[in-house]
């Protein structure tokens, strides 16, 4: 009886002992899952920071496309602006030409006139006027 006194107390205490392991199992369980949801929010919020950040980025591309278009269009108006400044200087460097070329003219006939004989002294007179006249236009135009 004795024998079995002492099997049945190493039953029992087996039977502790599985519970005992059942306990920490559960409360291992328990650690483990408190663990994964703490990891499952820390990686539910870097996501969503990264969706922001993705969001912040796609708005500064539209940003940064705009504002490329917009310098592309500002390029060819400056490129539009200089082709017409280019054009209107070589117009008024013409211009400057044929003012130097009028004002030459001038000068030559104004020596021819100073050259010629005192008989046409009324007529000469009317002449250089006219010629300084001219002279004092062409000289403006080419200023």
């Amino acid at each position: 009886v004795k024998c079995q006194v002492d099997k049945s107390g190493l039953s029992n205490k087996s039977a502790l002992q599985t519970d005992t392991t059942t306990g920490e199992e559960i409360d291992s369980h328990q650690k483990i899952h408190v663990f994964n949801l703490q990891n499952l929010k820390n990686s539910e919020l870097r996501l969503a920071e990264a969706e922001q950040k993705i969001r912040e980025l796609a708005l500064n591309i539209k940003r940064k496309e705009e504002l490329i278009k917009e310098l592309v269009r500002t390029g060819k108006g400056a490129q539009s602006g200089r082709r017409q400044h280019s054009l209107k200087i070589t117009k008024l460097q013409h211009e400057i030409e044929q003012a130097k070329r009028e004002l030459a003219e001038m000068q030559k006939q104004l020596q021819e006139l100073g050259s010629k004989e005192l008989r046409d002294i009324p007529e000469k007179g009317t002449l250089q006027k006219e010629c300084q006249k001219k002279m004092e236009a062409a000289k403006l135009k080419e200023q």
